[in-house]
């Protein structure tokens, strides 16, 4: 998607709203230090443990610089979600249910055919279903950092939401894109979950 052309940020970062027509870019950079699950016990005991990492999945869907092929989107979230049912027990039920997904949604424009928010919002109906989709709350911080390069602001963000109960709104979101469907759009404040996406 090519860069917004508005003046005025609060024009121009419009996730998965209609209204959106370009992207914002940004710049930045995050720190995380991962310990293991022991080396935490070890050191602060088992009542340190806030949250933790448990499941990750690499996948290269680069088959074309522009075109995102949104099949090959859903067939890897479906195989991630089989691999956290069967390697941990949580089922996608649970997790849409006590969960949030942190987007990728770059404001890019409002085109059924090509939109970083139709690819993604048609990957989670394909490996969620509609009723389960419609129970994951969804958020994205691009509309306030723009999307920058190199660097996952939403790794972070995702840490601080479990512990803190508390999620970002999707900013500036006021008109809906009926090609996207029904969708739980974070309006911020306090929220109860166990899973961020």
């Amino acid at each position: 998607g090519a860069a917004s052309t508005k003046s005025v940020v609060e024009d121009a970062a419009l996730p998965f709203d209609l209204r959106r027509s370009g992207m914002i870019l940004g710049a930045g950079g995050i720190g995380m230090v991962i310990e293991t699950e022991m080396s935490l016990i070890e050191r602060l005991g088992k009542s340190a443990i806030k949250a933790r990492l448990l499941a990750t999945q690499y996948s290269n869907s680069a088959f074309h610089g522009a075109a995102l092929d949104r099949k090959h989107i859903a067939s890897e979230l479906k195989r991630f979600f089989n691999d956290i049912d069967l390697i941990h027990g949580i089922s996608k039920a649970e997790i849409a249910t006590h969960g949030v997904y942190f987007s990728h949604e770059t404001c890019t424009h409002a085109s059924s055919a090509s939109s970083c928010s139709g690819n993604e919002i048609a990957a989670l109906r394909e490996a969620l279903g509609d009723q389960l989709l419609s129970k994951l709350l969804i958020l994205n911080t691009k509309g306030f950092t723009g999307h920058p390069m190199g660097v996952s602001f939403e790794d972070v963000a995702a840490v601080q939401v479990l512990l803190k109960q508390t999620v970002p709104p999707v900013p500036n979101y006021k008109v809906k894109d009926d090609y996207l469907g029904e969708l739980n759009i974070s309006k911020g404040g306090p929220y109860a979950c166990r899973y961020a996406l």
